[in-house]
């Protein structure tokens, strides 16, 4: 007697991350205005009433998006913190290191927010969004950089300049690499990690 095999069926939350992964692609290769969310369905293999089961509309979606690829960072961030003291750059070293291992959904999430700058119209949350993830990183930088200056590691410096010029250097890599269509982002983090450490007096011997 021949038993009928049945298609397995996926938790909600990994259905949603299916939906969310298939979304990051195609936002962050195509504009969001030609995006459409048969094609987000397609490429995920499913029908698009079941994507606005897990979300609202296309709106909602490009926000959950958005959280889903900053959260990605954060976690991979939180997740080796505990490892951080062996680091000469302490947090810093860490958060360079998460961007470069998983550096394809960052790139995606630097074009995102780069398309959503552009737009006319303006949201409350993905703002908040981009002023938290800003924030965040402002705060790790910010944090190693005083730890270092306090403890006689790094020679003082103007935490705060410095600070945004790591940030805008580290946004320049992502964006410089989506322009030149190369993958030399995990050489260039590199490089500015030696950059950073040549600026702050720590020997690399």
């Amino acid at each position: 007697m021949k038993t009928v095999r049945q298609r397995q069926r996926l938790a909600p939350s990994k259905r949603s991350q299916l939906i969310l992964d298939a979304a990051l692609q195609l936002f962050g290769t195509s504009h969001y205005s030609i995006v459409t969310v048969r094609e987000i369905a397609l490429a995920c293999g499913v029908n698009v009433g079941l994507i606005y089961h897990y979300f609202e509309n296309k709106d909602h979606l490009f926000r959950s998006v958005l959280a889903y690829a900053v959260g990605q960072l954060m976690a991979g961030y939180e997740e080796r913190r505990g490892f951080s003291d062996s680091d000469p750059l302490f947090d810093l070293g860490i958060w360079l290191d998460v961007h470069a291992t998983i550096a394809p959904t960052l790139t995606r999430m630097v074009k995102i927010m780069a398309d959503y700058a552009a737009f006319d119209v303006r949201d409350a949350e993905v703002d908040r969004l981009v002023a938290d993830f800003y924030n965040h990183e402002r705060t790790v930088i910010e944090r190693t950089l005083k730890r270092g200056i306090a403890a006689g590691t790094y020679r003082s410096v103007q935490v705060k300049k410095l600070a945004r010029v790591i940030g805008r250097n580290l946004d320049g890599i992502f964006h410089a690499s989506a322009s030149r269509g190369d993958n030399r982002i995990a050489a260039d983090i590199q490089e500015l990690r030696e950059f950073i450490l040549s600026f702050l007096g720590v020997s690399q011997d």
